[in-house]
């Protein structure tokens, strides 16, 4: 007699927040990237003193101070991603943009116009309210900085775009998840009358809604006799 083919096993729900690891691990790269940036020296000059030209440097945090700033908005916007739900996340989302965004321009206009990033530090050398810059050269770190400020914004539009959907797949991954209860009134009721099957093929049911005699049992024979049946079949 052949076994009941096993049930077949529910499909695997969508993996909930798809997606959501890697957008908030590059927001935090970002962010952390154009903070990390911002401590060395963006650029480097000579101003005239009245003792001469003097070399001059100005730091991230003294060319691009704005850049540092939007950075620190940026870390707490993907933090606040990660742990808010729906609306909160999308506000959250867009500060992130708008934080990557403006590190990006900040560090961006330190390359454009580098002696107007180095202006502060050269009224502090040079003692003078409107100093003389001989010289002004920018490094590679607002061009890095630059970069960390466009990796969050482009890491809050992903959010935007994808993390719609974070919070209805999670719900639907924990219902398929949950155990099934125990068959209640119709299923319950179905499953009893499904238990009580048909003889299977080979054998006759006896006449007269009583059991089967039992196999080698005397008393079983006679009384199948008595009511006018054939034991042996």
């Amino acid at each position: 007699m052949s076994t009941p083919a096993a049930p077949a096993a529910p499909a695997r729900p969508a993996r909930a927040g798809r997606g959501r690891g890697p957008l908030l691990l590059a927001g935090v790269g970002g962010a952390l990237l154009a903070l990390a940036a911002g401590a060395p020296a963006w650029v480097d000059g000579a101003v005239q003193t009245a003792a001469g030209a003097r070399e001059v440097v100005a730091t991230g945090r003294q060319a691009g101070a704005a850049a540092t700033a939007l950075a620190l908005v940026a870390l707490a916007a993907v933090v606040a991603c990660s742990l808010g739900r729906r609306v909160a996340r999308a506000l959250a989302a867009l500060v992130l943009v708008a934080a990557g965004a403006g590190v990006a321009a900040s560090a961006a206009s330190v390359l454009l116009s580098p002696q107007a990033a180095i202006s502060a530090p050269a009224r502090q050398v040079s003692g003078r309210s409107d100093p003389q810059v001989l010289r002004a050269d920018a490094r590679a770190w607002p061009a890095v900085c630059a970069l960390g400020g466009a990796l969050a914004a482009a890491a809050g539009a992903g959010v935007l775009v994808r993390g719609r959907s974070w919070s209805a797949s999670s719900r639907h991954e924990r219902d398929a998840a949950a155990p099934a209860g125990p068959p209640t009134g119709a299923a319950a009721g179905a499953r009893a009358a499904a238990g009580t099957a048909a003889p299977a093929r080979g054998e006759q049911a006896p006449a007269g809604g009583g059991a089967a005699p039992a196999a080698g049992d005397p008393a079983a024979a006679w009384d199948s006799l008595t009511r006018g049946e054939d034991p042996t079949r």
